[in-house]
């Protein structure tokens, strides 16, 4: 998803995965799923439209963990 839909993202029982700091914006975790959320690009060219997340839904232990779970 891109632009303002971005930021109309509901967060709220999702939680910051600090590990991955500086791979993207941010990425954050619930119980089936991973978002990821680059704004970077859009803030440095004043492009809001570029806002960007990625939405990994319906993963299990290993695609929430990978090897070290």
């Amino acid at each position: 998803m891109t632009g303002d839909k971005v930021e109309a993202l509901d967060l709220y029982n999702f939680e910051a995965v600090p590990e991955v700091a500086c791979i993207a914006d941010t990425w954050w975790r619930g119980t089936d799923s991973l978002i990821a959320i680059y704004r970077g690009e859009a803030e440095v060219m004043h492009a809001p439209q570029c806002r960007t997340a990625t939405i990994y839904a319906g993963l299990d232990d290993w695609g929430l963990g990978g090897l070290n779970k």
